[in-house]
């Protein structure tokens, strides 16, 4: 404890009560073969910085020699470390067995580090002729790292220090590199020889850490207070009708915010797009485009919309095989696509509120890339929007006239997936990754970022139907839900492997037949909520998997979607089979109304 109090209080920049504790404790920070071995460091002496951490007898060995995690008979109890004691090394600081070492540590890997830091400094000083010695003399038989020695020998042809630090990405001697260099080889240094950094404010972090996700109702960004236990109010989390709209003449089956939270639409079976302003949740627009387009009444239904992300266009998709763009600043349509033999199924827009893509249940037209742009370069199209506005095709595509010829050219675009037919589509916020659900149960992911052919990365089969899934803000997570006749849950999947990873699932609420959609909504996305065939909304904590909230929302029939305020954590909308959408709200904001 006095160690971790002595490294806070230099941390602090209180050296002189540091110095009185240690007086006071007749404690020290560090022993003093680590003390002298970070003064070496600092100061840029390479030899000896290499012989306090890996030992004299070690010293000229390339490989290091490893002492395992500082357990061994090499030292002494770290609890009864005093002024007096020295137990890795001489009064001058230096070492005959070196620093114990973390178990695991790569001391070839700590020896590159070192030489590499050597190496560059003396490119800096522009001696390079013991810049290229320690090139081949010490760089080189590590045989580590062969890619990077390689594009440190490029360096010798840089002429000036400052092309150096910029072409290395390296702030130089007089920077930060050392302090750096020293803060990454510390991981590898037993702890109970050298404190990790910053030890205290870890620790504290992860008290805070862990009363944010012990807290049910956690629905803030702020960082609990240390001086008293967390815990936020049942009144403060949205769990209380603010207001219900019943514009819908049937079942309401998706809504969405806009970005900013200042418009909230819904669309459903009745064809009906309604978009409500979010301040007093009064009705800006009806769009009524799929409702007087349906051939068949009953195929009018709208079962996807999304805003544009500078919330400046609508997209809506239908039963009716079509999808329309609208602007939602004036109500007119922008652009209309209604080619496919399927109903389109679902959309996502690209960071540029231009381009989106979109899904669709027919095998000939699954996923397309569109733009709302002109493609005769007059500008932006404000006619509708023909089938030549399509950017890619992910599958066979039809030209204008319905023909197959465009399907030959774009033979080296498509992928390998054969034919499938799309239930979602989502778009990473960065715009650079895309994921489809198919009817087949499978989830692919593409690079929008490869062009032109927006190769597939990845195809995971999943065992039960797909019904949405969700990138998180961060675009590291997708949520997905499916059925499951056992179990029905939300399902967590990371992104940042190649075969994908189930890190979390979320249990009870029920999905057997119909699209369920779920969303991740809160204060810095903490929570995710589905939806359910029981009536009920169900909320989870998105870290834990601990339920939040179960009730009842649209007795009697099904809960279909539900999306959480983006700018506002304690209000979220839910849509049902009885015709209506809530608004949700805390107890706290709607007694203030």
């Amino acid at each position: 404890m006095t160690r971790i109090l002595l490294q806070s209080l230099s941390d602090l920049g209180y050296q002189n009560a540091a110095e009185q504790l240690s007086r006071d404790s007749g404690y020290q920070l560090e022993i003093p073969s680590v003390a002298a071995f970070r003064s070496a460091v600092q100061l840029g002496e390479w030899e000896e910085a290499e012989t306090l951490l890996f030992g004299t007898e070690s010293a000229d060995n390339e490989g290091g020699v490893s002492l395992g995690n500082g357990d061994g008979n090499t030292t002494r109890n770290p609890s009864s470390w005093r002024k007096d004691r020295q137990s890795f090394g001489s009064p001058n600081g230096s070492t005959q067995v070196g620093l114990p070492l973390s178990e695991g540590a790569d001391t070839t890997w700590l020896k590159f580090l070192l030489r590499q830091q050597k190496y560059l400094e003396l490119l800096e000083e522009r001696d390079l002729g013991v810049a290229l010695n320690v090139l081949r003399n010490e760089l080189t038989p590590l045989k580590k790292e062969t890619e990077r020695v390689h594009v440190l020998a490029s360096f010798m042809m840089i002429a000036s220090a400052e092309e150096l630090r910029s072409k290395a990405e390296w702030d130089g001697a007089q920077g930060d590199s050392r302090a750096e260099l020293l803060s990454e080889i510390s991981k590898s240094i037993s702890p109970s020889v050298m404190i990790p950094e910053h030890r205290l404010a870890t620790l504290l972090t992860s008290v805070q850490e862990q009363q944010i996700l012990g807290c049910q109702y956690h629905n803030t960004t702020a960082t609990p207070s240390l001086y008293t236990d967390h815990e936020c109010a049942e009144q403060d989390f949205p769990l209380h009708t603010l207001t219900q709209l019943k514009n819908q003449t049937d079942e309401v089956w998706f809504l969405a915010f806009s970005h900013d939270g200042s418009l909230l639409a819904t669309a459903g079976k009745d064809g009906l797009v309604n978009v409500y302003e979010t301040n007093r949740w009064k009705i800006v627009h009806e769009f009524r485009e799929h409702e007087r387009n349906a051939a068949v009444p009953d195929a009018r239904g709208v079962c996807f919309v999304a805003f544009s992300p500078d919330d400046k266009y609508l997209i809506s998709c239908s039963q009716n095989n079509e999808f329309v763009v609208m602007d939602v600043r004036d109500g007119q349509v922008v652009c209309k696509v209604d080619h496919f033999d399927y109903p389109v199924t679902a959309a996502a827009w690209l960071p540029d509120s231009l381009t989106f893509v979109v899904g669709t249940q027919s095998s000939k037209n699954p996923l397309g890339l569109y733009t709302v742009r002109s493609t005769s370069g007059g500008g932006q199209s404000s006619t509708s929007l023909v089938s030549n506005h399509e950017i890619h095709s992910w599958g066979p595509s039809l030209d204008s006239n319905g023909n197959r010829e465009r399907e030959r050219e774009r033979e080296r675009d498509r992928d390998s997936s054969g034919d499938f037919r799309v239930t979602d589509v989502a778009v990473s916020c960065d715009g650079t990754r895309m994921a489809a659900a198919t009817t087949d149960n499978r989830i692919m992911t593409y690079d929008l970022t490869d062009l032109p052919s927006r190769k597939k990365l990845d195809d995971w089969q999943m065992e039960d139907k797909l019904t949405s899934i969700n990138y998180s803000a961060d675009g590291t997570l997708l949520l997905v839900n499916m059925n499951d006749s056992e179990v029905n849950m939300g399902r967590l999947w990371t992104m940042n492997s190649i075969t994908g990873e189930e890190v979390m699932r979320y249990e009870g609420a029920q999905q057997a037949e119909f699209v369920i959609r779920s969303c991740f909504g809160g204060a810095g996305e903490n929570f995710v909520i589905s939806g359910s065939e029981d009536s009920h909304v169900y909320i989870w904590r998105r870290q834990t998997g601990a339920p939040v909230a179960e009730f009842e929302a649209h007795s009697p029939g099904i809960v279909n979607a539900v999306a959480w305020h983006p700018t506002n954590p304690s209000i979220f909308a839910s849509a049902g089979d009885d015709r209506r959408v809530r608004i949700w709200t805390s107890e706290r904001l709607l007694n203030a109304r």
